[in-house]
């Protein structure tokens, strides 16, 4: 996106790392388009009216990968007319070997000609991230990608991918309670080395929405994402309803929704590029965009950003937020079983 079409709309672009990307402060997260098992049914008409009127408001990216099942093909088809006013970031899995098919099956699900921004979505403790890193750039010379990032990756991990080569961004988790990058070192390090993050999860799988008030509230659906997240579990839980009573108090001050509050303080972090929420509808996708365009008093960000990192402190980081240890995630693994 152009200097002159950012101006166009009223959103407020921020420049990603050390690219020449001009991003939007919220990204449209397509985890939830085609992943029914997770999410439950979202019809590809919702999906694609979702993402036109992001596009219209100015949410110039959107951020899906090759392991959200059908997410990509639904997103091929949402931006088909729009191509030109859309930012598409996508991920793959950690060997060198897997990358260039990998990223063909998603430029084909797409119909792109290249990927704006590719991630290893996370990395792989069994293949050396010199390798790893190794393959994108392959990737960015033979032109399928125009930059390269990572997802998920530690503090070690992002010093590694840098010695290597630039990387635009790390993508992570990152919300009024989960603090991994805070507390492990890994904002610090994406600060020092102008390294965008891109926050995923800024409100907490819902449990920041305002919808989520007691375990009743909790989907019962067999195989929702919310029954594998620590933050729906024993103490983290609690300290989650808590935190949402903070949310209530300053959605009722500034006449705000509970949601607006947890994305507005995503996105007003030191190091926060962008954060990644997802919209089902177009009266999610409203509320969303309702985090953006003001600010709330210093003392209120200090607030929640103090509680927070108390609570934080409930979780073991040698786990990724869906519980999962990270050194046993294995993405090409699971890459390979769904093709």
């Amino acid at each position: 996106m152009t200097h002159a079409e950012c101006e166009e709309t009223a959103v407020k672009y921020r420049k990603l790392g050390n690219t020449d990307l001009n991003i939007s402060p919220i990204i449209m997260g397509a985890w939830q388009y085609g992943c029914e098992r997770y999410w439950g049914d979202v019809p590809t008409k919702d999906a694609c009216d979702v993402i036109a009127k992001a596009v219209d408001n100015g949410i110039n990216t959107i951020d899906t990968a090759i392991g959200y099942d059908g997410s990509e093909e639904i997103v091929g088809k949402a931006i088909k007319n729009i191509r030109d006013k859309v930012i598409v970031i996508s991920k793959g899995g950690a060997d060198p070997r897997k990358m260039e098919r990998n990223v063909d099956i998603s430029l084909s699900r797409m119909g792109l000609d290249v990927i704006d921004l590719y991630l290893v979505h996370y990395a792989d403790t069994a293949i050396p991230i010199a390798e790893t890193i190794g393959g994108m750039v392959r990737l960015k010379q033979k032109g399928k990608i125009r930059h390269l990032g990572v997802s998920n990756f530690s503090r070690e991990q992002v010093l590694q991918a840098l010695a290597v080569t630039d990387i635009a961004c790390c993508e992570q988790a990152y919300n009024l309670l989960w603090r991994e990058i805070e507390d492990r070192g890994t904002l610090k390090a994406c600060i020092d080395h102008n390294v965008g993050i891109l926050a995923y999860s800024a409100l907490g799988q819902g449990l920041f929405s305002g919808k989520i008030r007691s375990e009743a509230d909790i989907p019962k659906r067999e195989g929702d994402i919310r029954h594998l997240t620590l933050f729906f579990q024993g103490e983290a839980f609690k300290a989650g309803l808590s935190m949402v009573k903070n949310l209530d108090a300053l959605a009722a001050k500034y006449k705000r929704t509970q949601a607006q509050i947890a994305i507005n303080w995503v996105v007003n972090q030191k190091g926060i590029t962008s954060a990644i929420v997802g919209s089902k509808t177009v009266k999610q996708l409203d509320d969303n965009l309702g985090a953006l365009g003001w600010e709330m008093d210093k003392k209120d960000y200090e607030l929640l950003s103090t509680e927070g990192s108390k609570s934080s402190k409930l979780f073991d980081y040698d786990y990724s937020m869906f519980g999962m240890k990270y050194d046993g995630i294995k993405v090409d693994e699971m890459i390979d079983s769904s093709l």
